[in-house]
């Protein structure tokens, strides 16, 4: 039976999974050796949706890692975004399905048969499942971009939840859907009536993914009605944050009963126009007592620490693109153990980051402030 409190975070308590076991990982430092350990120890399937798979030294090992598993005999399958991967060779897909490998670009594009509307349309999901018992879902992508610095890369800030139980099903069910509408039928991905996970953890979570037809605002009311429930505090780490007028009352308001509402946010994300949008949204916002610190690392994480019991992590961005166009998906975890794993990860970030406050944003000159609500205007279109 769910607790009462539960039911306070979540517009549907009857889509949590109760039985999982849940552990953060933080950083390529933990997850790529996590998710190469799992892909060796796989013996029956392996579902990878991914939006960026790059052709560099951490892309080349999780495909030689995907390539042994197939030719052990275990179903492979790779679904990634033709846009995220458009710097990624179709020479690096091709060696992977020649060793056995099965692989779909999502939304290819053809100069021949343009679709405008594809190239808004993304599968920017994150997420590998292990034999349909464990699954792995969070903002990193197979890219140089999250390895550590001392191994070459840039060391971009991350997180990963692992989850071991029932959970994972729903998990590879969402890239079922996915991945059924664009395969041949000799490669469709048919599910067990019954699912093989048992019970393994106290956490209860619900999978909420956006949809490709129907349903794209899911995981917007998901986040919004917990950032409504809480009455402590809300941690929130996004790389692009530009919220729709719905999230930023709810955050306001949060402040307003007594919340400590903090925002993480990156210096300088990979995306100039965006990180000038959200300047746009921060003197309301701290106006209304919002706390909000720039951290000088890229931050990449997509978290959302609600009281200290709820966690929404996974691969959406507080950005119209997210909200509205984007495949993506989160796991909203009910665990005291995990929220106060992700909110000490989060608070580690604030101490190394720089608050910023209303005199800070005035003293800026005023065509620069011109073009950060110059910038938020066009939100809708970055």
């Amino acid at each position: 039976m769910i607790s009462p409190t539960s039911e306070l975070y979540f517009e549907n308590p009857r889509s949590l999974v109760r039985g999982n076991s849940v552990r953060l990982l933080r950083d390529g430092a933990e997850v790529f050796p996590a998710w190469l350990s799992a892909i060796d120890a796989a013996r029956v399937r392996i579902s990878l949706e991914m939006y960026i798979f790059s052709d560099d030294q951490i892309g080349r090992r999780v495909a030689e890692a995907l390539c042994r598993a197939a030719e052990r005999g275990v179903e492979v399958r790779v679904l990634y975004d033709d846009i995220g991967c458009r710097l990624t060779p179709r020479a690096f897909f091709s060696e992977m399905r020649a060793r056995g490998v099965k692989t779909i670009a999502y939304h290819r594009s053809r100069g021949w048969r343009p679709k405008i509307w594809k190239l808004f349309r993304r599968n920017h999901r994150k997420a590998l499942t292990i034999d349909r018992t464990q699954t792995f879902v969070g903002g990193l992508n197979i890219s140089n971009e999250w390895v550590p610095a001392k191994e070459g890369g840039e060391d971009w800030r991350d997180a990963v939840v692992e989850i071991r139980g029932p959970s994972a099903r729903d998990v590879e069910a969402a890239f079922a859907v996915v991945w059924n509408r664009r395969a041949r039928v000799q490669s469709r991905l048919v599910l067990e009536a019954e699912g093989v996970s048992s019970a393994s953890g106290g956490a209860s979570i619900a999978v909420i993914t956006n949809a490709e037809r129907g349903e794209r605002f899911a995981i917007r009311r998901s986040c919004l009605h917990a950032i409504r429930a809480a009455n402590e505090r809300v941690l929130l780490a996004t790389p692009y944050f530009v919220p729709d007028r719905g999230i930023q009352r709810a955050l306001e308001s949060a402040a307003a009963r007594g919340c400590r509402v903090c925002i993480l946010v990156p210096s300088d994300s990979d995306s100039q126009i965006l990180d000038a949008a959200a300047r746009a949204t921060f003197p309301r916002l701290l106006a209304a007592g919002v706390k909000i610190w720039r951290s000088p690392a890229v931050i990449h994480t997509k978290a959302i620490a609600v009281d200290r019991s709820f966690v929404s992590l996974g691969s959406y961005n507080l950005d119209h693109r997210s909200l509205a166009f984007n495949l993506e998906i989160v796991a909203n975890v009910m665990d005291a153990k995990f929220n106060e794993d992700v909110a000490a990860m989060l608070e580690s970030e604030i101490v190394a980051a720089t608050e910023v406050s209303l005199a800070m944003l005035m003293a800026r000159p005023a065509l620069w402030r011109l073009a950060d609500r110059i910038a938020h205007s066009f939100r809708q279109w970055l």
